[in-house]
């Protein structure tokens, strides 16, 4: 393991033993930056919308954090990536129909739930304004770009194929929400042979405590955690911007 990239500090002896990624393998270790869409990482829009009309204050931690820490920590690690021509890969939540025909009978079931209950539409249809990423971190020309229609991406669309054909064996994740989208998509990456890191400043969830323990539970079963984009940033061995 790059000894400038620290492992999370709770089962720091037993995380030990989780192969590393090693960052240096430019070519072959990509970012993937998972669902920063104003559908579910922006105020007053889309899901976050969603939470707050049925529960009044649920997502404001969630959105201090995204602001304040998780998207400053992934424009750190998309500057990072891309002065040193490395990969990134950005993931997306939607459905090519208003129906979401396209998406698993329990996740349709789940969204159509939450429409009802707090009063909105078309919360993941693509032909939603809020489908599209989040500016500040949006892919730049000749980034892939990748839609899914389940919460793991491995799950939901063509990302197993993407990575191979690149030739892309470790991966770096940043994105949203940590315990959902993000962790089930590392995992699943990992339960495939990829090697795989999660950034924490570089996710979000709703309570600390979903975070922390989603982190805890990768660094000791599936693979590494850094602390900070910080750290990635150095292992790499370029100065990302800030």
């Amino acid at each position: 393991m790059n000894q400038s990239v620290k492992m999370s500090t709770a089962f720091e002896d037993l995380s030990s033993t989780i192969p590393s990624v090693d960052l240096t393998d430019r070519h072959a270790t990509a970012l993937v930056v998972v669902d920063v869409q104003y559908s579910d990482a922006a105020p007053d829009r889309g899901w976050v919308k969603a939470c707050e009309a049925v529960e009044p204050g649920s997502m404001r931690y969630y959105l201090e954090r995204l602001e304040q820490t998780t998207l400053p920590a992934i424009r750190q690690l998309l500057d990072a990536f891309r002065a040193a021509g490395m990969p990134v890969v950005h993931i997306s939540t939607g459905s090519a129909y208003r129906d979401m025909r396209d998406c698993p009978p329990r996740f349709r079931d789940w969204t159509h739930r939450l429409e009802r209950a707090a009063g909105i539409e078309d919360m993941w249809w693509t032909g939603n304004p809020d489908y599209a990423f989040r500016k500040e971190v949006a892919p730049l020309e000749g980034e892939t770009v990748i839609r899914k229609t389940t919460q793991g991406a491995f799950n939901g669309s063509e990302i197993q194929n993407v990575l191979d054909r690149a030739g892309i064996r470790n991966l770096v994740f940043a994105g949203v929400v940590t315990s959902c989208c993000v962790e089930t998509t590392a995992r699943d990456a990992a339960d495939r042979g990829f090697g795989c890191m999660l950034v924490s400043d570089a996710c979000a969830d709703c309570i600390p405590a979903m975070h922390d323990a989603a982190m805890m539970n990768f660094g000791r079963y599936f693979g590494q955690v850094a602390q900070s984009a910080e750290e990635v940033v150095r292992a790499i061995g370029v100065e990302g911007k800030t």
